[in-house]
């Protein structure tokens, strides 16, 4: 396999990793707010600012995730993929 696209799936599997943590900071910054504040003493324009804040933020990394997602799953995911079809068709 050519060095450049051996790079290019480093890179993409790098940004995956980044993205993914990114994702879980994100969802755990969310619990810890629910947890730290009760929404239901908070005005209704407070609450809508910050779920809309941390949609918004979820939308984008999402969307990035996808962007940098493989567009073929690697051979040992095609082999699970594989056993796992043979296996419902059985």
């Amino acid at each position: 396999m050519p060095q450049s696209l051996i790079d290019e799936q480093e890179c993409r599997e790098d940004t995956a990793r980044r993205l993914n943590t990114w994702l879980t900071v994100l969802e755990e910054r969310i619990v810890a707010l629910l947890q730290g504040n009760e929404p239901e003493t908070m005005k209704p324009s407070e609450r809508e600012q910050a779920a809309s804040r941390h949609l918004a933020m979820l939308l984008r990394l999402l969307q990035l995730r996808q962007k940098f997602a493989q567009p073929e799953p690697s051979p040992g995911e095609q082999a699970l993929l594989d056993a796992i079809w043979r296996h419902d068709e059985e």
